[in-house]
């Protein structure tokens, strides 16, 4: 792997990436990403740098770099993709504490030519999370909510969406309302259940089913039992069960 030269790739391209129009934000809102080829070293262009939430999209320049100027204070969720590599799912931070330039490698995708069978002009593709989804649920254990389903739901709230299941669902009292998926077996309210977006642990930040877009999402995977969570998904150990995310392509 030639990624020595990266740092001091980054760090030339991070100067130049703080655009003049963005002048008026102050200096750790302008958090720079680059995007470099884990084999090479090289910056990739083109990238497709995504709010998972508000769905706003910036893609990176020749030097392989953005300007997160777009995130809300706080931070957000990202999905970084390209044709041709492994899409990255990241949180990242935007705060006065958290203003280091953030390295993300992305690895070539393996290239695969199976044979075509032409039956109609959609053309299906099946990302490695979803074709772990479409195993556990031919299993059968757990709760799953399939992309068409989700598809046909698109004008209600993943809230509703994930109560519909049994589900339990704790929401809070004050405004903005925030609800989370619960396991009403543990505790008296309630334990939250972990939350994976694309595999990734997430925090209560991004764990509101009242800021999930449906539309965002391709399917979604319910564990209320710690005897059924899939290992890979037990990260924590706290016995309330995890509820699994997996981002829609389109």
């Amino acid at each position: 792997m030639r990624v020595a030269g990266v740092a001091l790739a980054f760090a030339a391209a991070s100067a130049g990436a703080q655009a003049p129009s963005a002048a008026s934000l102050p200096s750790y809102r302008l958090r720079v990403l680059g995007v470099f080829d884990s084999q090479s070293g090289s910056p990739i262009e083109g990238v497709e740098v995504t709010d998972a939430f508000s769905h706003t999209v910036a893609v990176t320049t020749k030097t392989g770099t953005v300007s997160l100027a777009f995130l809300p204070e706080g931070g957000s969720m990202l999905r970084i993709q390209k044709i041709g590599f492994k899409p990255v799912t990241q949180v990242v931070v935007i705060s006065p504490a958290d203003t280091v330039a953030i390295t993300v490698l992305m690895e070539a995708a393996a290239q695969s030519l199976p044979a075509v069978v032409t039956k109609d002009s959609a053309t299906t593709f099946l990302s490695p999370g979803m074709r772990a989804f479409e195993e556990r649920r031919k299993a059968g254990f757990g709760r799953f909510i399939t992309e068409a389903e989700l598809r046909k739901n698109e004008n209600r709230s993943l809230t509703n969406i994930v109560r519909q299941t049994g589900t339990g669902v704790s929401c809070t009292r004050r405004t903005p309302i925030r609800c989370f998926a619960v396991n009403t077996r543990v505790g008296g309210s309630g334990c939250s259940l972990d939350v994976y977006y694309d595999g990734t642990l997430v925090n209560d930040d991004f764990r509101d089913l009242e800021q999930i877009r449906t539309d965002q999402i391709g399917a979604v995977e319910i564990y209320a039992s710690t005897a059924t969570v899939p290992a890979e998904y037990n990260k924590t150990g706290k016995g309330c069960g995890v509820m699994l995310l997996w981002s829609r392509f389109r």
